[in-house]
Parts: structure tokens; C-alpha cells; sequence
């Protein structure tokens, strides 16, 4: 039981890493003139497509409530995923980083009925959000219209992982990745075809990393890792994706080595020490 929990949080550790990369690689593509719905498109049909090679054996299309609730985590995932897109676009980019992070607080207030988050994991995700503010908020956070769609995006992410973890009880996280993938690239192209939003002639090296990585393996590791580990811990581990945004950015495209990245880093680190050595390190606290 211990090493499944162990791999699941390797799992989720993996998807936030090709997460973080997959920012850069989106913003490549944007300026090859991609759009972000057809790139949800795009996206979504490669990782779809991609995955369905190993998934049709399974014959998971004769499961009519997988079907069902696969692809409505299709649609919640597409919309926080449009909600931040246009609200990055009216609002800003370090705003966007920022707020869209938040659903580490907003999964233990959904869950608190249910689940009340213990002493260790509200400290961590103090120790989360402060360390994403450090990465990201580099001139501070203003407040702009765009910021109230991005914390309906971040309300939406909260719940894609929440409802993961209800998806878990198939046991079948690629058959669930298809279809999430197919109905994120159904809507994407629906509305690209309606805002009358052609495809580009360049930058598929850039798409082909966001669709296969990015969305079609890591929601993949995402699933499996959610099926070993509670939601609000998985989406404090998934927040380490602006931790390794930054750091991919530092390399891959010569951004600065900063003191805020430094500071930040620490913190997100913090916040996993924390969340895993919580419990023996504040015993005597109620819930610790």
C-alpha cells in the first residue's frame, strides 16, 4: 500500500513536471499563430489518439457510465482551461500564474464537509501558495477584470481533481484519459469552427509536446497518481508546475536566475517536506 501511495505521488510529480514544461511549449505555438482553442484541439485529439492505440483492447466504449463521467471531466477540464486563457488575456500573465494555482485551496474548502484538511496540510499549502506568489508575481497582483474568470478557472481545476478521484473507482485511467482527451479536443474544435479559427501551417513540434506529453501522458499519470493519493495532497504535488515552469524557462529559454525563483522554490519545496513528514512532525496537534 505504502509503494503504490509512493509511485502515485512519483506519478503526480512526472505530470507537474511535463506541465511546467508544456508552458513554454504553448507559448511557441501561440506564436506560430495557434489560438487557444484550436490548440485544445489539437491537443486533445493527439493525446487521444495517441492513447487510444493502447485503450481500444479494453473495449471501455460498452461502459456506458465511464463514458459518461470520462467525458464530463472532459468538459470541466476544457473549461477551466478556456476560463484561463481568456482571463490571462485580461488580466495578465503573472495574475494568471497565480490565481489559476489557488485550486490547492479551493479542493480542501470543496472537500471540508467530508474531509477536513489536518494542521500539516493547511501549513503546506500556506507554504504552496506563497512559493507560486514568489514564482510568479513579479511586479505584484493587480487586480483586473480578467482575475475573476481565472478564479472560476481555478474552481474548475479543483474540481477536475476532486472528480478524478471519484473516476479512480473504474480502475481503468487510460480508457478515462481517452475519453477526456477527446471530448477536450470535441469542444475545442466546436468553438475554434465557430470564432472561425483556422490552423496554422507551423509549430507542430510544439503542439505534438503539448499533445502527447503534456496532455496525453501526464493526465494520464495524473489519473493513476490520483488513484493512489487523497485530492488535496494531489493537488498540492501538481502545483510543483510552476516550479518547473520557471526552472524551464531558466533553460531552456535564458530567463534569469532570480531571488524570487530561489525563494519560491524553497517554498514549494517546503510545502512537500511538509505534507509528508507532517503528521510525525506535529503529533501532538489535533489532525496533525
Amino acid at each position: 500500500m505504502k509503494n503504490q501511495e509512493l509511485y502515485g505521488k512519483m506519478a503526480l510529480f512526472m505530470a507537474a513536471f511535463l506541465w511546467g514544461v508544456s508552458f513554454i511549449a504553448v507559448e511557441k505555438a501561440m506564436d506560430f499563430g495557434w489560438t487557444p482553442f484550436n490548440l485544445l484541439g489539437m491537443r486533445g485529439l493527439l493525446a487521444g489518439s495517441a492513447l487510444m492505440i493502447f485503450a481500444y483492447r479494453r473495449k471501455f466504449w460498452l461502459n456506458g457510465k465511464l463514458l459518461f463521467e470520462s467525458a464530463l471531466a472532459g468538459f470541466i477540464m476544457f473549461l477551466g482551461m478556456a476560463l484561463q486563457t481568456y482571463g490571462q488575456a485580461l488580466s495578465t500573465v503573472s495574475n494568471s500564474s497565480f490565481i489559476t494555482v489557488l485550486y490547492v485551496v479551493f479542493i480542501p474548502i470543496m472537500l471540508w464537509k467530508v474531509q477536513k484538511p489536518s494542521f500539516s496540510v493547511v501549513l503546506a499549502i500556506c507554504f504552496g501558495v506563497m512559493g507560486t506568489g514568489f514564482l510568479t508575481l513579479q511586479e505584484g497582483l493587480s487586480l483586473r477584470l480578467g482575475d475573476i474568470l481565472l478564479v472560476g478557472s481555478a474552481w474548475m481545476f479543483a474540481l477536475h481533481i476532486i472528480f478524478l478521484g471519484r473516476l479512480a473507482r473504474f480502475n481503468d485511467a487510460l480508457s478515462v484519459s481517452v475519453v477526456q482527451s477527446y471530448t477536450m479536443s470535441l469542444f475545442g474544435f466546436i468553438l475554434s469552427f465557430f470564432l472561425n479559427q483556422s490552423i496554422p501551417s507551423g509549430g507542430y513540434i510544439y503542439v505534438a509536446y503539448a499533445g502527447f506529453m503534456s496532455s496525453g501522458l501526464a493526465f494520464l499519470l495524473q489519473l493513476y497518481g490520483q488513484k493512489h493519493v487523497k485530492p488535496t495532497a494531489a493537488g498540492l504535488f501538481l502545483t510543483m508546475e510552476a516550479l518547473f515552469g520557471s526552472l524551464g524557462a531558466i533553460i531552456l529559454l535564458n530567463e534569469p536566475f532570480t531571488i524570487n525563483i530561489f525563494i519560491g522554490g524553497s517554498l514549494m519545496v517546503l510545502a512537500v517536506v511538509t505534507i509528508e513528514l507532517g503528521p510525525k512532525l506535529f503529533p501532538r496537534i489535533k489532525g496533525g
